[in-house]
């Protein structure tokens, strides 16, 4: 009979019992995010969305789902890492926006799995939009304007300031000018200034005038003159406050006795659009000075106007008062038509009537 000594059981019996199972892996380490939302942001800037993530190695995407409230589909933007050790989101806000920004956050961590950490695509958080004062008030100047922005416009007037005698001879004194002009409504911020409006234009005058101061010859009547002028001119109007505005214009150009220059400024009280007081200066080498006083108002439907008081030595002789009235009509949202009618004297022996056309486009 074969016998096992003690020491042969106990590795026998040792063989036959089963290993211990290793102890359990321990679970990693979950994936935290913290997330501030943000309450309102400016209009034509960008909403930055920030986050902190610990551990920062259990991350594998970040992302800002977002819409303009009232859509049905969300944006996706990816959070990436900043030099501050935070992750943040950059959505462009468009200027014209003026509902909320609506969005939610989801992580994905290294084992894949996605979730909601913060708001969801069920009850997105809403960020108000911050519409500055002078963007609202520029869209209002636009929609007053019906978002033309252009316009181009031709005006023509006929002056006469009646007959004058000088030396028992009697002659004319008048005028003639038109002029056409292209306009473009800015309504911009520059250095706290809004500026309204820049306009480009190109005119031509002639005249015919009596021999105002020449001395008279030993025989026979002093030739009339006939001064005249082709020019261009530029004009900014700017806005200080909004019942308060100025403007600014130069004029270049030439006639036959060469080249001539000119500037003029404008005082507004009221708004560029609605009913207003302006006071006007302008003096032009080789055609003298101005200087108007003019009221504007638009109370009756699609019938602006205007009346004007007007100092002026224009074309080159004496001070004469000028009286103006203005009246136009909106053929269309972007046809504009009008008449002038007036009536001037510059010496104590005549007067003579204003008549003038104008006509305007905008798109």
């Amino acid at each position: 009979m074969m016998t096992f000594s003690t020491a042969t059981c106990l590795l026998l019996l040792l063989a036959q019992t089963p290993a211990a199972p290793p102890p359990p892996k321990p679970p990693a380490e979950p994936l935290n995010v913290w997330h501030a939302p943000v309450a309102e942001v400016v209009s034509g800037t960008s909403l930055v969305l920030r986050a902190e993530v610990a551990p920062a190695w259990r991350l594998e995407t970040l992302v800002a789902h977002s819409r303009a409230a009232g859509e049905s589909t969300f944006q996706e933007t990816a959070f990436e890492l900043s030099a501050d050790g935070t992750h943040s989101a950059v959505i462009p806000v468009p200027a014209e926006q003026r509902v909320p920004v609506e969005y939610y956050v989801t992580a994905r961590d290294t084992d894949g799995v996605e979730s909601v950490r913060f708001a969801s695509a069920e009850k997105p958080y809403p960020v108000l939009i911050d519409v500055p004062h002078s963007l609202l008030e520029r869209e209002a100047l636009l929609e007053v304007y019906g978002q033309r922005r252009s316009q181009v416009g031709v005006f023509a007037e006929y002056v006469d300031y009646g007959p004058t005698r000088i030396a028992d001879t009697r002659y004319v004194d008048r005028y003639y000018r038109v002029e056409a002009d292209y306009l473009y409504r800015l309504f911009t911020q520059v250095g706290g200034l809004r500026i309204d409006s820049i306009r480009i234009g190109a005119g031509h005058l002639r005249a015919h005038t009596p021999p105002f101061g020449a001395a008279l010859p030993e025989a026979g009547a002093p030739p009339e003159f006939t001064p005249g002028l082709d020019y261009g001119f530029s004009e900014v109007d700017v806005s200080l406050h909004p019942l308060f505005g100025l403007g600014a214009k130069l004029v270049l150009g030439g006639n036959l006795s060469g080249f001539a220059a000119g500037i003029g400024g404008k005082l507004r009280i009221g708004r560029p659009h609605g009913s207003r007081a302006e006071l006007e200066g302008e003096y032009t080498q080789g055609l003298g000075g101005t200087g108007t006083l003019r009221l504007a108002w638009d109370t009756v439907h699609r019938f602006p106007m205007s009346a004007a008081v007007q100092v002026t030595n224009v074309p080159t002789g004496p001070v004469g008062l000028r009286l103006l009235y203005r009246v136009s009509y909106q053929l269309t949202d972007a046809v504009l038509v009008g008449a002038q009618a007036g009536y001037q004297a510059r010496t104590s022996i005549g007067g003579g009537p204003t008549l003038g056309l104008l006509t305007s486009y905008a798109w």
